[in-house]
């Protein structure tokens, strides 16, 4: 059981906590952006000791980034985690993702979980996916503070469309 000291101290130090964040509280706006770039995979490694549709199966992956000038403009790391796997009667593959855009200097961070079925999984040619969704959960330099979404879809040549739709706060200069 917590004791009356232990529970005043932490009543303090959270109340301190408070007014030192209440005091720095400044008053921003939001710029909306929306992104779009070209990936083209360069390297995909999968983990060496699960199997492709099995549960935990982890893919890890990169590609080049271009924009919509066909100018290269960073790169993209990710991973895709198997977190659900159902019967073998033609259900989605539920994978957990992370993609972190490198852009001219800036990160990009996005996540989430998609669904895939056996027809559209890595390495299938000509396979086009419908768009999945992911959160765009912050970044750094130039998308500092950015909040969205990303919307992810393959085109049978085996490149990727990322579509960005996310807010940038307008920082104090």
């Amino acid at each position: 059981m917590v004791n009356l000291r232990t529970l005043c101290a932490a009543l303090l130090i959270f109340t301190g906590v408070a007014t030192v964040q209440a005091n720095e509280i400044i008053q921003m706006g939001f710029i909306k952006e929306t992104i779009v770039l070209e990936q083209r995979t360069l390297a995909i490694e999968h983990h060496p000791s699960i199997e492709d549709g099995e549960l935990g199966h982890v893919l890890y992956f990169e590609g080049a980034l271009f924009d919509q000038d066909h100018q290269y403009v960073g790169i993209l790391y990710g991973t895709t985690v198997s977190i659900d796997i159902t019967d073998k009667t033609g259900h989605h593959e539920v994978r957990h993702r992370e993609l972190i855009f490198v852009v001219n200097d800036s990160q990009i961070i996005a996540e989430g979980v998609s669904g895939y079925s056996d027809d559209v999984k890595w390495g299938k040619p000509n396979a086009e996916w419908h768009p999945l969704d992911l959160v765009v959960t912050g970044g750094n330099g130039k998308y500092v503070g950015a909040f969205g979404t990303l919307k992810t879809k393959k085109r049978k040549d085996n490149t990727f469309v990322h579509t960005f739709h996310i807010y940038k706060p307008l920082l104090p200069q």
